[in-house]
């Protein structure tokens, strides 16, 4: 899909591939950080072996643009070659016209049919450096070798060398001046060779092109967001067992949650951790836990003991490949039907799914608002995509309540002694709450139906009027949330894009796309996926011609949800790629020339 870029615009995609211990990753960090320091907005995503072990293919994926951007983009323009055999696998990322950097008298002999040069192809820009040699001379090893193909990188492009300089010296220096001191050698003996030894024959060039620095910007990660949205929610506990790709939400608060009188709890199996949580909710206190597919699995009977037991609960849930263990480091949108319907009986709970880094933070922020004001669990659907990958943010620029406010929904009044209802069925659906040894407002809680003191009751009577009181509660959040977002064509449209997650900034990418090409399209992307907005639902649907549901998973998850709400077929683009949705993919079903 072309990019229609602006004349003198700046829209490049850098790939930096290695095996274990080559340091592509950190490369791509360096990247990013001078990239967003310079003004640029990025997308980062980092491609790792699922398996512990110190060998294997790792690929940093760098966008750069001089303007927003949705997705980490289609085909590289830069292919930085750091290990040949697993570097030639990624010339079918590559775009037409690529830039190829690759060390040109490498580590280890290559036979000429896994050597990275004899597979540039005519068109391909070819760019051959001694990294390994200049890493030597700087280090005494190969190991800086990322280092001077940032340097190479630097010169060829025309990329500010300050910037990068500052985050390899900043990175380094906290290990020793000496060993920053070599990095920075190695930088500048790559950035000086390439200068003197290459003739520049590609169109990419930074110089004169930056748009100017933005204070208080930061590279962050979906799951630094949520574990921010967490600190700032109060959060006094946090209890997950280890598991990719959500591990990083437990690292980031076991370092600071502490600080600010929280526990976290690392637990035997996500059963425990969930009951942890549960448990605090249940005390008063606000609590979450973190995990993916395979843990969200152990935790459903917990999650219905906190619909049965009306107890607030954050779940954020950073999906990936499956079923089982799948492919634990591949994105994937396959838990929307876990997350909205697992468990025993009719279990409703509201499912939340960011579309961005911003929103992991401002989504999972709401959570634990929406699930103090509806006394119910939450679960936040991120996905691998969106819980590793890093963007330029700035958080001071960050609306604090996007999804609005909703302490005003909860019912705190409580009747006198010997008189309170802990489930009184209202209006909302929603009851007074007291919290376990409040004075005169004592009260049982249990997984059993119970009546609106909290005492079992089985009868049929009384099962339908709490079954209905739980869902009103839904209806009432359906209410009360905010219209989701409607984008491209107001009126009629030839195709309607539904999207929900980390699909939504491909489905804006396509949207775009489509409407340069004459196309009238229109797009439907919400944040609250389950209950779903069906009265929003039918009034998009009604002005499109067609509808097309995009996401990734095999079966249409979510379009099935729009079938059901609109009582008619959609067109589904469903698909398992192990890789964020498409934007190519979306503008070929809309019919439109991808």
């Amino acid at each position: 899909m072309g990019r229609d870029e602006p004349a003198e615009g700046i829209d490049v995609t850098i790939r930096i591939c290695g095996a274990a211990g080559d340091g592509s990753l950190a490369a791509g960090g360096f990247m990013n950080a001078a990239a967003a320091r310079m003004g640029y907005h990025i997308i980062n995503i980092d491609l790792y072996p699922a398996e512990i072990r110190g060998f294997g293919k790792s690929v940093a994926h760098v966008r750069i643009s001089d303007r927003p951007v949705h997705t980490p983009g289609t085909k590289a323009d830069c292919l930085v070659a750091l290990n040949d055999p697993h570097s030639i696998t990624e010339f079918g990322t590559l775009a037409e016209g690529a830039v190829v950097l690759y060390d040109s008298r490498p580590p280890v002999y290559w036979d000429e049919d896994r050597a990275v040069a004899g597979f540039i192809e005519p068109g391909m820009v070819g760019y051959g450096v001694p990294l390994g040699e200049l890493s030597a001379r700087a280090t005494r090893s190969t190991r800086s070798r990322n280092i001077v193909a940032l340097g190479a990188l630097s010169g060829i492009f025309r990329i500010d060398p300050g910037a990068l300089k500052e985050g390899i010296e900043a990175r380094f220096g906290r290990k020793s001046a000496e060993l920053a001191a070599q990095n920075l050698q190695a930088f500048d003996l790559g950035r000086s060779w390439a200068l003197e030894n290459l003739e520049k024959t590609d169109a990419i060039d930074f110089h004169d092109r930056i748009p100017g620095q933005r204070e208080g910007v930061r590279v962050v990660s979906g799951n630094e967001g949520a574990a921010r949205a967490c600190l700032e929610a109060g959060v006094r506990l946090y209890a997950g067992y280890p598991i990719t790709p959500a591990t990083k939400i437990m690292e980031i608060l076991a370092k600071e949650l502490p600080a600010r009188g929280g526990v976290v709890v690392q637990t035997e199996d996500e059963i425990s951790a969930i009951g942890h949580a549960v448990g605090s909710g249940f005390a008063g206190t606000r609590a979450v836990t973190a995990t993916s597919g395979p843990g969200l699995a152990l935790m459903t009977e917990f999650i219905g003991l906190a619909v049965m037991g009306e107890v607030p609960v954050v779940i954020i849930d950073g999906q990936r490949g499956g079923p089982s263990t799948g492919l634990p480091t591949k994105t994937e949108q396959s838990d929307l039907h876990i997350a909205a319907f697992g468990g025993a009986g009719d279990c409703p709970r509201p499912v939340l799914a960011p579309a961005d880094v911003t929103e992991c933070f401002t989504l999972t922020r709401t959570a634990f608002e929406v699930a103090e004001a509806f006394q119910t669990p939450v679960i936040v659907l991120l996905d691998l995509f969106l819980c590793n990958r890093t963007e330029d943010v700035n958080f001071s620029d960050v609306d604090p309540a996007p999804w609005g406010a909703w302490a005003e929904v909860r019912a705190e009044r409580h009747e006198g002694e010997g008189s309170y209802r802990r489930f009184a069925v209202t209006e909302t659906g929603i009851s007074p709450r007291a919290v376990p040894g409040t004075p005169d407002l004592y009260h049982a809680v249990t997984g059993l139906e119970h009546n609106e003191r909290g005492l079992p009751d089985y009868t049929p009577e009384n099962h339908l009027r709490m079954t209905r009181k739980r869902y009103r509660k839904m209806e009432t959040l359906l209410e009360r949330w905010p219209e989701p977002e409607l984008a491209g064509e107001s009126g009629r449209a030839e195709v309607g894009i539904v999207s929900w997650g980390s699909g939504i900034g491909a489905a804006r990418e396509a949207l775009a796309f489509l409407q340069t090409r004459g196309v009238r399209a229109a797009g439907f992307f919400p944040r609250l996926v389950w209950p779903v907005c069906e009265e929003a639902l039918r009034s998009f649907a009604e002005r499109c011609e067609r509808v097309i549901v995009a996401e990734s998973n095999y079966t249409g998850q979510y379009a099935g949800l729009v079938e059901q709400a609109l009582g008619a077929r959609v067109e589904r683009l469903t698909g398992v790629p192990a890789a964020p949705l498409d934007p190519a993919a979306i503008v070929a079903a809309a019919g439109g020339e991808a």
